[in-house]
């Protein structure tokens, strides 16, 4: 084989393996409890039926939830005990908003479209 070749070959399966290394395995959660600065809870969900945390924080009284999609599946967003209280709903990229009045304790958000819960989309919320 010509000398140019081998080379051009050799740069090219260089370049293929750090772009599938730098691809990286998927989207996961973090374990992290994200400030709330402006004191609104913001839940960011996405076609992996994940949420971006799996522990959320807010002040008692009066909570107010952003619900973000990043992506166009379908989801909502429900507070485990409050399910008459607060549905959030959004696809394709959409956002939601809503508030609940919630005395300090934990409780679970989840998303109640069959499979997703089972998923994975299920996190904390903690008020105090």
């Amino acid at each position: 084989m010509d000398k140019n070749i081998k080379l051009q070959l050799s740069v090219l399966a260089s370049i293929v393996i750090l772009a599938l290394s730098s691809c990286g395995g998927g989207t996961t959660a973090s374990q992290s409890t994200p400030e709330q600065s402006d004191g609104v809870v913001r839940v960011i969900a996405d076609d992996t039926q994940k949420f971006d945390q799996e522990r959320y924080t807010a002040s008692p009284g009066v909570v107010e939830i952003e619900y973000i999609l990043d992506g166009f599946q379908a989801h909502n967003l429900l507070i485990e005990g409050f399910e008459e209280d607060l549905v959030l709903e959004v696809e394709n990229g959409e956002t939601a908003t809503g508030s609940i009045s919630l005395e300090p304790g934990r409780y679970i958000l989840y998303c109640d479209i069959a499979g997703h819960r089972e998923a994975g989309m299920e996190a904390q919320l903690l008020v105090e």
